[in-house]
């Protein structure tokens, strides 16, 4: 009896050792991980101007939450703006007021989001598969450039990305076995902050996933060990105040909200942005995920034969295979198709292929990816070439060199490494490597790629601008001008017009507000503008370049300040500091910029 006393005592010492050491291996692995990816990400996130109309609209809805302390109904250019649910704004809210009304605060979340779903994918990757799959999933999926570059791009599709990623994957490893009560609670959470995120995909997109799950293994007692009741009851605790305070503020909230945006759109009975056709996401996911997409159908094929033979064995195999062919599917239907929508697919493709890698490292017949992930190796190389010398004034020449001779040695330590002795992690660390530079010289010619930017103009115009003039928008919208300026502009559009309410563009969405909230200070039509134009209160004016000839036609005198791309800022009177000669003494001459 002693002895058996002396061994249990001796086997619970060894089991509480044992999750110690398990417990300390995770936080270790999370920490290091937290720390690079942190670093990764956050690097340069400054360094590039705001791209309209996504971050100019959201981040000016966020700057006039803090102007106007009203955080239950956004407000873009002092126009309501009911389109979205209001989780990003307030996200984006906190960010401007701690660190200031610049780029780098408005993209601090989005960036920070995309940190934490490496890190729960690793987290959920470990309890499901093992140390090895959770590590390389996360790399992958922190590397894939879809996902990388959605987190640095202030907007919501990475962030409802991250929380309906999140609430599957707690899901599926609650269901097998793993902190199920904590894991599920956590799930609900996540679909409650996707909903304030996004809208309904919160819910309909786990329903369509673990419902098709349930339904191929025939598993429906699940259902009474999911906390259904309880767990609905967290999902309404965290989304039904702010909608019943935006219907208290906006009678006609809920039918705009739900009905028009979340219903119709998907539906696409009007006419919304970017119609593609229906294979469109699948260019789309191979691209953004690459250089993983070259075992990304092996990964699946290895997946598949696996759960046709032995489905009950390989159940988290299949829950990741009906994920991302569910959203995929659904993303397809509507004619209207954005790229960030597909981010959700990301996470079970990565640990789809972060498995098959795993299980691959240790196998003596790998000749065949190892060749391929040296054949993704020089793809990217050859990116990493050409990206330094398509626009010289992005690099210098030092920079090109040591890029250049950077990659050259990986590739070549690539070569070496698969005809010596064809080691696959190390050919997998060089992939990651190339990748990670890759990722780095994008994010340093983002400048470049932003071509709409008013920003240039803007911070011309402040040097002449003070609080009695006005600043308009010619026919167009540029999203990011009130953020630069922190002050409302002045728009100016055919209002009346009957088919605004059939385009998806800023005109119906600042037409929309108007329903809200009957604002015509920031709305005005043309007859309006040029009763103020030829008034005696100075005007400053952005327009496009296609629209001068019209403007200039109908203008008296003008005076051109400067011109950026496609967009022109002029004035109806002199400025103080005048930097260029004025147009109007010379306004029978075309000017020289068009």
């Amino acid at each position: 009896m002693i002895f058996k006393d002396i061994f249990l005592v001796h086997e619970s010492t060894l089991v509480q050792t044992t999750w110690s050491k398990i417990l300390q291996s995770y936080l270790l692995d999370m920490l290091v991980l937290a720390l690079f990816l942190i670093l990764f990400y956050m690097y340069s996130l400054g360094h590039y101007p705001l791209f309209i109309p996504d971050e100019g609209r959201y981040s000016e809805a966020a700057r006039e939450m803090i102007l106007t302390g009203n955080y239950i109904t956004p407000h873009v250019n002092n126009v309501v703006f009911l389109e979205k649910p209001i989780f990003h704004f307030w996200l984006q809210a906190i960010a401007l007021h701690f660190f200031g009304v610049n780029e780098w605060a408005v993209r601090f979340f989005p960036s920070l989001i995309g940190v934490l779903g490496c890190l729960i994918t690793y987290l959920c990757g470990r309890y499901l598969f093992d140390r090895q799959t959770a590590i390389i999933a996360s790399v992958i999926l922190a590397t894939s450039p879809l996902y990388f570059g959605a987190a640095h791009y202030a907007n919501l599709d990475l962030e409802v990305a991250v929380f309906v990623s999140s609430s599957l994957l707690f899901f599926i490893t609650a269901v097998k076995g793993y902190h199920r009560s904590l894991f599920l609670f956590l799930s609900y959470g996540c679909a409650a902050l996707a909903f304030l995120t996004k809208g309904l995909i919160a819910i309909a997109f786990p329903i369509l996933v673990i419902g098709i799950w349930i339904l191929l293994l025939n598993r429906w007692n699940i259902l009474k060990k999911i906390h259904a009741i309880k767990g609905t009851i967290l999902f309404l605790i965290i989304i039904l105040p702010w909608l019943i305070l935006a219907q208290q503020s906006n009678p006609a909230f809920f039918h705009y909200f739900i009905v028009v945006h979340q219903i119709t759109r998907f539906l696409s009975v009007g006419v919304f942005n970017n119609p593609m056709p229906i294979w469109f996401y699948v260019p789309v996911v191979i691209i953004g995920l690459f250089p993983w997409t070259v075992v990304l159908f092996q990964s699946a094929r290895s997946a598949a034969s696996n759960i046709y033979h032995r489905a009950n064995n390989y159940e988290t195999e299949l829950f990741l295979l009906i994920w991302p062919s569910v959203i995929i599917l659904f993303f397809s239907i509507p004619h209207s198709k954005m790229i960030g929508y597909i981010l959700p697919v990301f996470p079970p493709l990565a640990l789809l292929i972060a498995h098959y890698l795993a299980l691959q490292i240790n196998n003596k017949n790998n000749s065949r990816i190892v060749l391929l992930l040296m054949c993704a190796n020089f793809l990217l190389a050859i990116i990493i070439f050409i990206l330094t010398y398509i626009k010289p004034i992005i690099f210098s020449p030092p920079f090109k060199i040591y890029s250049n001779a950077m990659v050259l040695t990986l590739c070549i330590s690539s070569i070496l490494l698969f005809f010596a002795k064809k080691n696959m992690k190390a050919i997998f660390v060089s992939c990651i490597l190339t990748n990670i530079f890759l990722l780095i010289i994008l994010m340093h010619g983002a400048s470049f790629l932003n071509t709409h930017s008013t920003k240039p103009l803007v911070q011309v115009l402040k040097k002449y601008l003070i609080p009695q003039d006005e600043v308009v928008n010619y026919f167009k919208f540029y999203q990011d001008v009130p953020f630069y300026l922190q002050r409302y502009v002045t728009i100016v559009a055919d209002w009346h017009d009957q088919n605004i309410l059939f385009h998806d563009n800023w005109k119906r969405e600042l037409w929309s507000g108007i329903a809200f909230q009957n604002n015509r200070e920031q709305l005005i039509d043309e007859d309006t503008f040029w009763q103020r134009y030829d008034g005696n209160k100075r005007l400053f004016i952005f327009l496009n370049e296609n629209d001068f000839a019209g403007f200039k036609s109908k203008a008296k005198q003008y005076f051109f300040i400067k011109k950026n791309n496609h967009v022109i800022l002029l004035s109806n009177q002199s400025m103080i500091k005048q930097e260029k000669p004025l147009l109007s003494k010379t306004i029978k001459r075309e000017i020289n910029f068009l």
